[in-house]
């Protein structure tokens, strides 16, 4: 999720937080759910759901692909279950300098991060 949350909001403007379970909402920000792509983790995101407040509204779903494979058919199948649950999904695809980045933010130095980055706020419609 830290990296999600400076994935979008790269220059640290409040655009984005990470909030800690039980902390509430800021009236004026738009929940988002990050998950990686495999069954549990949407299987958790159901579960999430299951107990949304409806006073929250719709969240985006942000999935992040897990390992450089074709995506699995209980995937493809709980997205689409959830497609009506969420505003809208947005895909990060499976990025291997996540994987050796010290800090999130060292992340955004790889070209291919900042590259997925700048797509996923444009899918989300944050704009710098």
């Amino acid at each position: 999720m830290s990296t999600t949350t400076v994935m979008l909001d790269p220059h640290r403007q409040g655009r984005a937080a990470e909030l800690p379970p039980g902390t509430p909402l800021p009236p004026d920000h738009v929940p988002v759910i990050v998950a990686r792509s495999t069954a549990y983790g949407l299987q958790r995101v159901a579960q999430l759901l299951a107990h949304w407040h409806p006073g929250l509204g719709r969240p985006w779903l942000v999935v992040i692909r897990d390992a450089p494979l074709p995506q699995l058919p209980a995937v493809t199948y709980r997205l689409r279950a959830l497609g009506s649950r969420v505003l809208d999904t947005a895909h990060v695809p499976y990025l291997a300098a996540l994987r050796s980045a010290e800090t999130p933010a060292d992340a955004l130095h790889h070209r291919s991060v900042a590259k997925a980055a700048a797509a996923l706020r444009a899918g989300l419609r944050i704009t710098d």
